[in-house]
């Protein structure tokens, strides 16, 4: 089959194919997120939360962060920053922090910089030395893992506790937020990409029993990491989030989403920096085809279909871009021929194409509006936002590609996504006692 054929009917079938298995799969996964129950009891006496925050050249952000961390006087929160490997006054701002509840572990080169997941399994070493960890219960004891630009909800730990009330719960995902949506256009479809993500599909995965966990508001207990082999539980993948919570389920363990707390973070306003991220994590994931053979080997029943769609959508992307390139040139060509003399073109060619591009983003922009009931967002300007989200949906198409090029090309590093400003004095200070150096003293 000739993608690139004169009048782009394979790619038009092809392209119609998609879209309306899309269209299916949105509406299944609309329709499962809004029946799904997640499995919540009373919360567990003796639970211990450890907040580990991994840095690499945060100063921008870490004061504000860990201020908001420590608003809460509840005695069952520890948090762990790892500087892994900083340049600027990271560690300096967090020993400023003068408070008991911080603890500071420092990585130095050669064996700092290696990655997210290498930080985490390094933070999850230092706390087996740690007397307030390792005299406790594992099953007790929780990491939630807090990049340095996140804002948990104040309520958050309240409304995750109750998740752990189930021994078979591994881990326990927030919703995430964008918290400069309001100053960005860029930022605001990265807010309305993340609510569709976490509020249809992670709630829909919930009914599924294949809840992903991101890297930012994961909530995962420490014995079911420590389930996952002596070598640490992150994998030295782009997206060990992605890579952690898979391995998890095929342990046996549960993950659930909690929809009730959210985590916002900073969202990128640069198209430049949008692209990168977005293609590091279209790597990570093409790297989790590893785990595909573990899958079809181990996966719950209920859970295989969705967890192989989930790890093949990088292909899927790939594909339509290839079709949406075909359907474009036809339409070009179509046009070309009409202009010069030719035979007019069918309306129906171009309104049925318009018609199935643009259903799913409408119903993306609903959900959207009832997550952020936006002042004066009427149908007009909602069709607005839905047609711009239409529009940021092709950074996935360039970012893949991207993405592709450098497994080709065998390039695994990356920069990390440079913050924006903070203020440091944006909430109340914290209590100042004396600060724990990382020593586990």
């Amino acid at each position: 089959m000739n993608l690139l054929d004169a009048d782009g009917g394979d790619a038009r079938l092809l392209a119609a194919v998609m879209i309306a298995f899309g269209m299916l799969y949105l509406l299944m996964m609309l329709v499962l997120s809004r029946v799904h129950r997640a499995r919540t009891g009373p919360p567990p006496t003796g639970i211990f939360f450890v907040f580990v925050m991994p840095c690499l050249n945060e100063e921008a952000v870490i004061e504000a962060s860990l201020r908001r961390l420590l608003l809460s006087p509840a005695p069952n929160r520890r948090v762990l920053v790892v500087d892994d490997g900083s340049d600027d006054r990271t560690s300096q701002l967090v020993l400023d922090v003068a408070d008991d509840r911080v603890w500071l572990l420092r990585r130095n080169l050669p064996d700092a910089r290696r990655g997210k997941g290498a930080a985490l399994n390094a933070a999850i070493a230092h706390l087996a030395t740690c007397d307030e960890v390792a005299s406790r219960d594992p099953d007790d004891v929780i990491i939630a893992v807090v990049d340095a630009d996140g804002r948990l909800d104040p309520h958050t730990v309240d409304a995750v506790a109750p998740y752990f009330a189930d021994p078979r719960t591994a881990g326990v995902q927030t919703g995430v937020r964008i918290n400069n949506r309001g100053g960005s256009l860029l930022a605001r479809l990265q807010d309305m990409e993340f609510v569709i993500y976490t509020d249809v599909f992670q709630r829909g995965r919930g009914e599924l029993d294949n809840v992903g966990l991101g890297g930012n508001g994961q909530f995962v207990r420490l014995s079911a990491l420590r389930s996952l082999g002596s070598g640490g539980p992150w994998s030295h993948s782009l997206t060990e989030d992605l890579d952690l919570g898979v391995r998890l389920l095929l342990a046996g363990w549960r993950n659930q989403f909690c929809p009730q707390a959210d985590v916002h973070q900073q969202g990128v306003v640069r198209l430049g920096r949008l692209l990168r991220q977005r293609s590091r994590w279209f790597q990570g994931h093409l790297q989790s085809w590893t785990l595909l053979p573990r899958v079809l080997r181990q996966a719950r029943v209920r859970a295989l279909p969705d967890m192989l769609f989930h790890l093949s959508s990088p292909l899927l992307i790939l594909l339509a871009s290839m079709l949406t390139a075909a359907f474009a040139l036809s339409t070009v060509a179509v046009l070309t021929r009409w202009l010069a003399g030719g035979v007019a073109p069918d309306p129906r060619y171009f309104l049925g194409a318009y018609v199935m591009a643009a259903c799913p983003a409408l119903i993306c922009g609903l959900i959207y509006r009832s997550r952020e009931p936006l002042v004066g967002l009427g149908m007009l300007r909602l069709a607005g936002y839905a047609h711009l989200y239409l529009a940021y949906s092709l950074v996935w198409f360039v970012a893949g590609w991207w993405a592709l090029a450098r497994v080709v090309g065998r390039r695994t590093s990356w920069h990390k996504t440079a913050r924006s400003p903070e203020p440091a004095r944006a909430e109340p200070r914290a209590p100042v006692p004396a600060v724990h150096d990382g020593s586990g003293r």
